[in-house]
């Protein structure tokens, strides 16, 4: 049985494969003693092993299942794999077991579960309780904001007030800042929303902000590296129907596009994970310099690849005839995925770019460091929709671009498109998407239980006079 050295030894040497097998062999040992666990999953992060992660997550609990920071990092794992409905019954051993803080975390993250599956006023009720638990809880107060929860808003932007004084944490003053961005859009007071919004921001990037120039730099060398002929000389010929994988920003539509999609029975939604990096971590990360490498990998290493990545799939989420992956990354994954699965379809979802650089500035958005700033935000946004145009001259017509405006504006024309373009009938009741029970993790979990609507369209103008000049400098 492999080492946790061993592993780490492995990882360096960049043989990811043997190092995701030797890391699932040693979870399988239980709580044996001396492994140490949280190392464990801090090494299944660096392969984007997740299910492993949580398999280690479950471990490191059972050695002492009452411990409070073990029951939340087992909880934070479930939710990271999907299995919703399993935090909501841990979260309520916090509950059970805890008093003060640690039994407001339970309804904290109870409701913040509950909110997942729609059930706003269950949420609302758990975040509430948390509040009497731990009337200093900043995350069940962003919670509350989130879902439009307010009881008496000058009542709650007064007590949240007091909780802005209380709170140190960065995490917690993040959380009381959104809470009462929101609150304070609500009212009306549209210049103490947005100082709240420049709040988060200074708390989001620290010290440096983030440099899009070499985000831009990377995506304009993968660019050189997906020509027509390298594609053509790695292809795994026949693979692919059935997947269907969504590009878009964050806040452009995806989870309302994946909703509409899984209206149909054949259609199983996955939303964000690293599946596909965890699949293809051979090629180091997407590095160019390992891509052109790959040119000397032989055609059953790629097949390998795109196996590993449909076994997990199905892994994770059952068997269906048709998935959709709207993970974040697949704009910088799509030169891979026309090689992997060339018979797959993919999605272009756009929106207005002020509209979407706005909406992601000032929601909390985990892994997209490029919102810390509006100006990096629009400038992140520039270099997503030039790969974004690269992938789509690639993919050729297995590749169809539509935008948020179209899907609100053109239902069902737009609906009937997506439908034949990833080959399944449209469902007759396709417009009531907004009553799927499928989880929902995304920041949209509020507006997805909503019929199709237009409270999104130009939203931005609201701020105008915040957001013009750096809109107008740098889209």
């Amino acid at each position: 049985m492999a080492s946790l050295d061993h592993i780490t030894t492995l990882i360096q040497n960049r043989q990811f494969s043997q190092a995701k097998t030797a890391l699932r062999k040693l979870t399988r040992q239980k709580s044996k003693l001396g492994i140490d666990w949280q190392r464990a999953m801090t090494l299944a992060g660096h392969l984007s092993e997740h299910d492993t992660m949580l398999a280690a997550a479950r471990n490191w609990r059972s050695e002492a299942a009452g411990d409070p920071v073990r029951i939340i990092t087992e909880i934070t794992a479930l939710g990271v794999t999907s299995n919703h409905e399993e935090a909501i019954k841990l979260s309520r051993v916090l509950q059970q077991n805890m008093s003060g803080s640690g039994a407001a975390d339970g309804y904290s993250l109870e409701g913040f579960y509950q909110a997942r599956f729609g059930k706003k006023d269950e949420a609302l009720a758990l975040c509430r309780e948390a509040l009497k638990r731990f009337p200093n809880h900043a995350a069940a107060w962003e919670q509350i904001s989130s879902l439009n929860g307010f009881d008496d808003l000058s009542a709650d932007i007064l007590e949240m007030e007091r909780v802005e004084q209380a709170v140190t944490s960065t995490d917690g003053r993040l959380a009381i800042s959104y809470a009462l961005m929101r609150a304070y859009d609500q009212k009306g007071n549209l210049e103490k929303a947005y100082e709240y919004v420049t709040k988060a921001s200074q708390l989001r990037k620290g010290a440096q902000g983030f440099d899009v120039t070499q985000v831009t730099q990377y995506l304009m060398a993968l660019q050189s590296v997906f020509t027509p002929e390298y594609i053509q000389r790695h292809e795994v010929i026949g693979s692919g129907d059935g997947l269907v994988f969504i590009l878009s920003l964050p806040r452009s539509g995806s989870t309302l596009l994946e909703q509409i999609l899984s209206t149909s029975d054949s259609i199983l939604p996955t939303s964000e994970h690293a599946i596909m990096r965890s699949s293809t971590l051979k090629l180091g990360n997407l590095d160019p310099n390992t891509l052109a490498a790959a040119n000397n990998f032989e055609d059953r290493d790629w097949a390998k690849m795109g196996k590993s990545y449909v076994a997990d799939l199905r892994r994770r989420f059952g068997a269906s005839p048709n998935y959709t992956d709207k993970t974040l990354t697949n704009y910088i994954y799509a030169g891979v995925i026309r090689i992997l699965f060339p018979d797959a379809k993919l999605i272009w979802l756009t929106r207005d770019q002020r509209d979407v650089a706005w909406s992601c500035y000032r929601h909390r958005i985990q892994g997209a460091p490029w919102t810390d700033s509006l100006e990096a935000t629009c400038r992140f946004i520039k270099a997503h929709t030039s790969i974004c145009g690269y992938w789509q001259k690639l993919w050729g017509d297995q590749l169809i671009a539509i935008t948020y405006e179209q899907l609100i504006n053109e239902p069902d024309e737009t609906t009937q498109k997506l439908f034949a373009h990833v080959g399944v009938e449209r469902p007759d009741d396709w417009f009531d998407f907004h009553k799927n029970v499928n989880p929902v993790a995304t920041n949209s979990l509020a507006q997805v239980r909503e019929p199709l609507n237009e409270k999104g369209l130009s939203a931005w103008r609201r701020y105008e006079k915040f957001l013009a000049p750096t809109f107008d400098r740098e889209l």
